[in-house]
């Protein structure tokens, strides 16, 4: 009987580690509460503050993010601070399977991603047949086989809509939304669809890992990551537009769709024996959507008119609130708070703008940079590398990076009278950066605990504008790696495994070395190179 695989990879896209081990611990995932059992487990490290946009091409290229030339969705042009849509056409860097086939490995990739079937394999690649992420629309390789698995098994009802079209949006986006927000019809429908998508992407995926002979078989599941974004408010009750009445009719979405990944896990791992080595990786978390992104345009509009000079009024609410010894200002704060929101239920303010122009941006000294959403990101106006750039390298960059950070953090939620912002870091401090990308300059960590519609500091005043999109869920950062098999030591934690590195370790395992053009390495435990059975470690 041929071997179904010598390694499998099973990756839920953006299911939350937390919730699965609670419903594990629960009795309602069977197939992941064994694996948690009988596994070796490892935190997943994803790539600080750029996660988002680059998880998936730091994996798959073992490059950091800083060297894929793909975060997020949209960039500014550095060449004329326009902003433009990014493709990941743009990615730099060769996916690691392709290097295993041309080493004479045997592969199968699934809906891995931001990835492409465009290089000829010793294998399939099968792309946006059920993935979150949208870009090329269905098609595979050897090419044949799309039309083979659509007159076969169908497509998938949510995520391979308009199968064929080319779309830079993920498809549970704008698939059965007619509004901005859905309907009750509409909700109902989304879940129907996704645990429909979850069924036949498991027959298809089981279908080719039957078929036998891979070294290497690797799936994405990515209705965890569109349940997360489109119906967190019916999973979490304390969300401000939780429907209870529609939540008791569905039952829990989040749930609902997690127990069905459970059941394709199982019926993955039925096939494959005990001398298969088995990985099941949930890439990073969920959580609410609350985050400062919508205003961050307008809160450094504020903070560089201030900075270079601002006015009178501005000027003497800065000089008292430098006076203000820090254990005041702690106290101050929450009754300002409660002010501010009595005055602003007697006088709502209009919402500010959550875009700037190209003219805006070249006329201040440092601007919003699309980052995605749970890090905010700030470019700053440099001399030198902007072509209108207005801040000197060196110590007028220091100065003017360090007084924007201490801003930020003195952001007020003037609904909750907590801090806006958590923490702000240089992205110099996490990456080594190529002479001219587009990466922001300071990375924004929102405190993520509630609703942000309205701020307020002594600097800025007060910016009010909700949040209105109908992404109601969030990404956050941890991930986590169960691994099992005949090498694995059973019920080891391991210390936290860098993203940039699984994809070179799973090539390792295979004797296959990426190269030198690459940031990962092959961490021995993942690579079957370095740790026997009886090893214990704890992280």
């Amino acid at each position: 009987m041929t071997t179904p695989a010598k390694a499998l990879v099973v990756a839920l896209d953006a299911a939350d580690p937390e919730t699965i081990r609670s419903m594990a611990a629960a009795g309602e995932l069977p197939a992941l509460a064994r694996l948690l059992d009988e596994s070796a487990t490892a935190t997943t490290r994803n790539p600080y503050g750029l996660f988002v946009g680059s998880l998936w091409s730091t994996f798959f290229t073992a490059r950091s993010a800083a060297r894929t030339g793909f975060h997020c969705w949209e960039e500014i042009d550095t060449r004329s601070y326009e902003q433009r849509l990014t493709s990941p056409l743009e990615i730099r860097g060769r996916p690691f399977w392709e290097t295993m086939s041309a080493a004479g490995r045997r592969v199968a990739v699934l809906d891995v991603p931001h990835s492409r079937a465009a290089t000829p394999i010793d294998g399939i690649v099968l792309c946006e047949y059920g993935c979150h992420d949208r870009h090329f629309g269905f098609h595979t390789w050897p090419p044949p086989l799309a039309k083979e698995i659509d007159e076969r098994f169908g497509l998938h009802p949510i995520l391979a809509a308009d199968p064929y079209e080319v779309k830079e949006w993920a498809p549970d986006d704008y698939v059965l939304r007619a509004g901005q927000h859905r309907t009750a019809d509409e909700e109902r429908a989304l879940l129907e669809g996704l645990l429909e998508g979850i069924e036949r992407k498991s027959r298809v995926s089981t279908h080719l890992l039957a078929e036998g002979g891979w070294d290497l078989f690797l799936t994405v599941f990515g209705d965890s990551h569109s349940v997360g974004h489109q119906q967190w408010h019916l999973h979490d009750p304390t969300h401000p537009w939780h429907d209870p009445a529609l939540a008791a009719e569905l039952g829990d979405p989040l749930a609902a769709v997690y127990r069905a990944l459970d059941r394709a896990v199982g019926e993955h791992l039925a096939l494959v024996g005990r001398d298969t080595t088995v990985f099941v990786l949930l890439s990073h978390g969920m959580g609410p959507h609350y985050d400062g992104t919508h205003l961050l345009h307008e809160v450094l509009r504020l903070l560089d008119a201030e900075q270079v000079g601002g006015g009178a009024a501005m000027r003497a609410a800065k000089r008292v609130w430098a006076r203000t010894p820090s254990v005041v200002r702690r106290l101050v704060q929450p009754g300002a708070a409660a002010l501010l929101r009595r005055r602003l239920a007697r006088h709502p303010l209009p919402p500010v703008r959550d875009w700037a122009t190209a003219e805006e941006r070249a006329a201040q000294r440092f601007f919003s940079s699309p980052n995605n959403f749970v890090f905010g990101g700030v470019r700053i106006n440099l001399a030198g590398r902007e072509p209108g750039g207005l801040v000197r390298p060196g110590a007028e960059y220091d100065a003017v990076c360090d007084r924007l950070a201490e801003d930020l953090l003195a952001l007020v939620n003037v609904d909750t009278g907590g801090p806006v912002v958590r923490h702000v870091a240089r992205i110099d401090d996490h990456y080594h950066r190529e002479p001219v990308d587009s990466l922001p300059d300071l990375l924004i960590d929102w405190a993520h605990d509630a609703p942000v519609d309205t701020v307020w500091s002594p600097k800025t005043g007060i910016v009010h504008g909700p949040y209105t999109h109908w992404r109601t869920g969030d990404h956050r950062p941890a991930g986590l790696l169960l691994a099992s098999g005949p090498d694995m030591p059973a019920g080891t934690t391991f210390p936290a495994v860098d993203l940039v590195d699984l994809g070179a370790s799973l090539a390792a395992r295979f004797g296959v070395d990426l190269g030198d053009d690459v940031d990962g390495r092959p961490v021995p435990w993942c690579s079957g190179i370095g740790v026997p059975p009886s090893t214990t470690i704890t992280a």
